[in-house]
This record gives C-alpha cells, structure tokens and sequence, in this order.
C-alpha cells in the first residue's frame, strides 16, 4: 500500500472520526475534563478570557492566595494563542467548550503527527496507528487533566512537520510558520516543553545536516535565512511568558527545588507492566487502592500497535530505516531512564548540571516523550506489514483478540465491562479480515480494532471525563449567597470543602485565601502557609492559628465556608465567628472582626530586618490603630524611617476605582500619616502619588503600606510586570526572595 495513493484528506478523515469516538463523552455527552483540568485550569483560563474580554489586563489575580501574580504562572495559559483565542469567542465560555478547545490540540497534533510520519516514509498504515498513538496512547490518554501539558503536546508534530517543510523548501514564510509554532510551544512552561525543545532541537540538527548534504550554497543561505527568521518569531511569541515566569519563580515556593523532591513523581518500575497490560496492578478495576498511581503510570498504546513493533525487524533489513529506528529507540530508552527519576542516578547526574531541571519535581512527565518515541516505531514498524497477505493480517488480529480476551479475563472485564467492548470487535475484525479485501480495507479495520481497545481501557472515563462540576458549583446555593453578599475587596477562607471551592471562585467573583496551585508566593507562603489544594494539608500558620486568625481578619476575610457532606462539620470556627446558614454540604459563618482593605493606623511599632513579632503581640494588635513595619530588607526599612516623621496622623482615604491590577485612592492627611494595605506586598506593585512613584513599604508581616504626606492627593496601586522584572533582576542570584 503505497503512501501516495490515499490521499491525506480521507486519512485525516479517518484520524478525525476516530478521535470523536475515543472523547465521544466529553464531546457530545457534555462531561468534561476530570480533576486539575476542571478544578484548576478552567477556572485559570476562564479568569484570563474573561478579564481581556472586560478590557482588564489579567496581571493580578485577586481570587486565589490572597492575590496571585497571574501572569507570571508558567502554567497559567494566559499567553497561549489557540486556547486563549478560543476561550474568547464565546462570551461566557463553560467547561465543554474549554474541554473541547484542549481536546483540539490533541487533534491538531495527530494531524501533524500524520504529515510528519508521511515524511519518514510511513505508509497509510503506519500514519495512522503512529498519529493514534501519539493522540491518545498510554498518558496521552490517562494525564489530560494535565492542560497545559497537554498543549505543548498538541504542538509538538506541528513544531517538527514545520521544521521539515521549512528545510524541504527553504523561504522566510515557512520559516515563519515554524517560528510561530516553537513560541506557541514554549508559552506552555512544564516539563515535557522543556523535555520536547531538547528533542526538537536533536531532531532539527539530524535533519539540518541530512538536508543540507542536498543543497547548494543558495539553498544553504535559504535556510539559514529561514531557521533564523524562526529563531525570531519564536522568541517574541515565548519570551513574554518565559520573562515573566522566571521572573516569578524567583519570588516562589519553587525557585529551586531539592532533588528529593523528585522522588515522588518518579514511576516504579513496575510501571512498565502497563505496556502489555492495561489494567496492571488493578489500576483501572481498583483505581483508588491501586499499589502505585495509575494515571502517572498508564503506558498501554493497545495489542495491535505494539505487535506492529514486530514489523521493525523487517524495517531494520532496509539500511535507509535503520537511523531512523536507531534514534526513536533511544529516545524511548532514554525517556524510560528518565521517568524512573531518582530510582536511577541517571536524573540525579542530569539534575546537578542540565540548567532548569531544579524547578521540576516529576520526571514521570518524560512519558510523554516514551509515548512520542513509540508513535514512530509503531508506523515504522506498521508499515512494514504485509497488508495483501491473508495470513499476516488474520495472524495479526487473532493474537490481537487473544490479548485482549486475556487482558479483559484478568481484570473481570472491569470497569462496567468494558473491556468486553474490545473483544466483541475483535472478534468481529478478525472475521472480516478473512474475506478477500484491498489493502487500505484491512488498515482501516485494524485501525477500528485500536479505536475499540483504547475506548475499552484507554477512554473508559476513569481517566478523562468526569461529572460537570462547574455547573454544579454555580449552583450551589452557599456560593450564590457568597457572590451576592461579598463586598469586591472581601474574602472567604475555606476548610473540608471539595475541590471546587479552591479555584472555582474565579468564576463568580469569591476572593479566597486559598487556592490551587502548586506555585505560590514565598511570602504569602512563610506567613499564611496556604495549601496547595484541598487535598493537600496546610502546614501550621502560627500566625494564622485559630481562634485568633488575625491574618484572616487583616485579608478581610468575611466569611469561613466549612464543608461537611453528609455529615456534620467538624471543624471549629473561632468563638467570635456567626453561623450564617448550614446549606447543603457547606456551612457559612461570618466574622464582623475582619478587617476592611484600607487601614489607618497611627501608632508605628519597628523590626529590624528579618525580625518578626511574637505570635501572642501580633494577635493583641489592633491593626485598626497599629501597624508592624516589617521590612523586607535595609533598603525598605532606611527609606521607612526616613518618612516616619512625616507620618504621625491619620489618613482618610476614598477608594475611586478599582481593576484587578490597579486601585486608584483620594486621600486627605492633615499631618500625614500611613495607609496600610490588606493585599500581599509584592514587588509587581507600585505606588504613585500625585503621579510620582513613592515606596511601598512591607508592613505586618506580608502586606504593602504607604507613607501618605499632609494634603490632598491622588494615590494609585498599580501592578506592573516590568516593575515585577527589574526587581527579580536586581536580585537574581542573591537568594533573596519575597519570603525572606
């Protein structure tokens, strides 16, 4: 079967069909993503849409951790075209339509994957079972709540099939091409973009060099012209993203991470079984005691495309295939050793010298880069089978169905019997591909054969389609009482609540001092020890702790929401907190002691730097009339000093307007006096007076203050990520960071 005489529309055609099948839930049935996708990245990407859709730059966010720094979260999505594009066409888009705006990457990626595979010489065959593969085999299928991971993964083929059009025919248009895709690539910043740039590169040098042989000294000034217009157009796309989230990641919990870290996102070898045996260790039968994690794990990629592996032998006979299996092999040996992470002293070797691998704690992530690898040796070796041949074909999928019958009779055919799926249309392949048939008949029934076994174990649902949270939340009575009582600078603080109260927020304008993120602010960090989401614990915040929680009465926290379920609640508010209402699953209480987001002290009480006052003076406070200079460092505490004499009355200020990166203040002193802020100090924000820039000092604990002079004035907060950019560059290198 000759790969020219189908064209690429009816194989796309077919991609396209059997993709609609293997995310029919999430695309017709209206479930979305499960987990991470639904929980933290909806409501993120729904955040930056709706503030660019308002006309409001998304730097701040004020909903999650007491204040975030949306824009620098390398996971935030803020700059990713095809997402963003998409989140804005509708104007209240909901979590199908986020879920089918992801899944669509991974569509654009099979495409690509089927032009790249074409260009290797792959047969129909073999384009498709590798573009299936790559679209939906082992993690590709198990780890989509991961969205921005599986973003940059979605790019990867366009990333590589733009990079062999570009040295195919050599011109500044598609070298534009291809420089818009590696910076589409790379506004994803997670560890399988980091991984996939090396492999990018190691690919564009191979080809570089095997294409360069052919071309004469124009065609050589061509590309050099064309890959450096790249190299342009991909910095401008990306680098925002990457400036910005360095940039934060110095300020972070995670602007290093130690190596032990990494244990935990380090698969078992175990994990391995997975490849011949998808419901290993029961980890679909059993998801929840399952011995090791079977979504970190799941490396199944299906019965027929790895007995296509076999045709690699007569692949390997032809001298022209032989680079071609030799690099994939190693890439797939090389990602093996990786994803075991610290089970090996290969990640610990790779960790002490290859720059950025600090800031990673799951090598598991390098799965994807097994997927990857494996998609290629699938169509090398597909394309090596003998579709005319009766016998090869019947042979192929009979051992195909006893595989599957034997995988579906060691897991009880669970979940809900649907392996038994997968051995119905086996059994129904295997007869049809005994009658006589055309080539391009046999690929597409075993192309139905590997659509069945993946909807069977790879999109059963226990890994990609959950129930629609979302609509649920925006419902839930506790919520819509929350969004209509809150006032636009007062927050809740949560505890035993579901997931959906961490982010979920967003949604309807409930500021929260938790959230769900495993970035956060090193400062916000040290003093409210916030937790990384509900299912994580929080660690103790002495300043925080009940019954006194002043730092929740200084973030204005109006309300505590504690979930219960169906039973009652067990944790104890503090004695001065009132029961709203118990509603379903959640109990609302109010405190009247928070505080309101503008404070007026007269009363100076100093620190040296690094000094923090006693827990039990913190809490006697009354922040109404007093305020800790805190400083952040000797610079924050002369300039404080210098102005304390200038500031020894009240303040009264008139909030004029308010943004989510800017709050714009009348104030009136007549000898001067400070104003405290109940938002987190950080460097991203500045201050003007009368639009001159004024400092802003760190003041209890973990919030920003201004010295207010005797008059009238004009005061402005405003959040500017160059500002947030110098500061991270003064300091590079220092170990200094917001929480010290």
């Amino acid at each position: 079967m000759q790969t020219d005489k189908i064209p690429y529309r009816r194989l796309l055609l077919v991609l396209a069909a059997a993709w609609l099948v293997l995310n029919f839930t999430v695309l017709v049935r209206g479930k979305v993503l499960p987990w991470d996708a639904i929980y933290q990245f909806y409501p993120t990407v729904y955040f930056n849409a709706h503030s660019l859709r308002t006309g409001v730059a998304p730097w701040w966010n004020p909903f999650i951790y007491g204040g975030f720094a949306q824009l620098g979260d390398p996971q935030g999505m803020l700059f990713s075209p095809l997402l963003m594009g998409w989140m804005l066409l509708p104007p209240d888009p909901g979590a199908v339509w986020f879920s089918w705006g992801v899944l669509l990457h991974m569509l654009m990626g099979g495409t690509a994957m089927l032009g790249v595979l074409r260009r290797h010489g792959a047969n129909p065959l073999g384009m498709l079972l590798g573009a299936i593969v790559y679209m939906a085999g082992g993690v590709a299928a198990s780890r989509l709540e991961h969205v921005p991971i599986v973003i940059a993964y979605g790019y990867v083929p366009v990333v590589l099939l733009a990079l062999r059009r570009a040295l195919e025919q050599p011109g500044m248009g598609r070298g534009c091409l291809l420089g818009l895709a590696a910076g589409a690539m790379v506004t994803q910043l997670t560890q399988v973009t980091y991984l996939f740039v090396l492999v990018v590169l190691a690919y564009g040098v191979v080809a570089v060099a095997t294409e360069g042989r052919a071309m004469d000294g124009r065609g050589r000034i061509r590309t050099v012209l064309a890959l450096g217009a790249a190299l342009v157009l991909a910095l401008l796309v990306g680098l925002p993203q990457l400036i910005f989230s360095w940039a934060t990641l110095q300020l972070s919990t995670r602007s290093d991470m130690a190596l032990a870290l990494a244990a935990g996102g380090s698969l078992d070898l175990r994990a391995l079984l997975f490849l011949v045996y998808p419901n290993a260790y029961g980890g679909l039968s059993d998801f929840i005691h399952a011995p090791i994690d079977p979504v970190q794990s799941f490396l199944y990629i299906g019965a027929v495309p790895m007995l296509a592996l076999a045709g690699l032998v007569r692949a390997w006979r032809m001298p022209r295939r032989r680079r071609g299996i030799v690099c994939f092999a190693t890439l797939a040996l090389f990602a093996t050793v990786y994803m075991l992470g610290t089970r090996t002293p290969v990640y610990g070797w790779l960790y002490s010298w290859l720059p950025g691998l600090n800031h990673f704690r799951r090598p598991s992530d390098a799965a994807y880069v097994l997927n990857f690898a494996l998609a290629f040796l699938v169509a090398a070796g597909a394309t090596q089978l003998d579709l005319r041949s009766r016998r090869e074909t019947a042979w192929l999928a009979g051992v195909a169905l006893l595989w599957l019958v034997i995988a579906g009779a060691c897991s009880r055919f669970a979940p809900h019997g649907a392996p038994g799926i997968a051995v119905i249309v086996g059994a129904l392949v295997l007869w049809q591909l005994r009658r006589p048939g055309s080539a391009w008949r046999v690929a597409l029934w075993l192309v139905v054969l590997v659509v069945a076994d993946y909807r069977s174990y790879n999109f059963n649902g226990r890994f990609n389609a959950s129930y629609n949270d979302v609509r649920h939340y925006r419902r839930d009575p506790a919520a819509l009482y929350l969004a209509d009582r809150l006032r636009s600078h007062e927050r809740i603080s949560v505890e035993s609540t579901s997931a959906a109260w961490d982010n979920m927020g967003m949604l309807m304008g409930i500021r929260s001092t938790q959230g769900y993120n495993p970035l956060r602010d090193a400062l916000y960090e040290s003093w409210y020890q916030p937790r990384e989401n509900v299912n994580v614990a929080s660690a103790p915040a002495p300043y925080n702790a009940r019954p006194d929680a002043r730092l929740d009465d200084l973030l204005g926290v109006r309300y505590l929401a504690i979930g219960h379920g169906d039973a009652p609640a067990t944790y104890v508010p503090p004695p001065d907190y009132t029961k709203v209402d118990s509603f379903p699953y959640v109990d609302l209480w109010r405190n009247d002691g928070a505080y309101g987001r503008f404070l007026r002290p007269v009363d100076v009480r100093w620190l040296e730097v690094g000094e923090a006052p006693s827990v039990a003076d913190f809490n006697q406070t009354d922040f109404a009339q007093s305020v800790w200079l805190t400083p952040r460092d000797a610079e924050d505490q002369a300039a404080a000093r210098a102005r304390a004499t200038k500031c020894t009355g009240r303040v009264e200020a008139d909030v004029q307007g308010s943004t989510y990166s800017r709050v714009d203040l009348h104030v009136h002193s007549a000898q001067g006096g400070w104003l405290v802020a109940g938002d987190v100090d950080h460097p991203g924000w500045g201050a003007t007076l009368d639009g001159v820039p004024v400092p802003i000092h760190r003041a209890n604990g973990m919030f920003r203050a201004v010295c207010v002079p005797p008059g009238d004035h004009q005061l402005t907060f405003a959040f500017d990520p160059v500002r947030l950019v110098k500061y991270a560059w003064k300091h590079r290198g220092d170990g200094r960071v917001s929480g010290t």
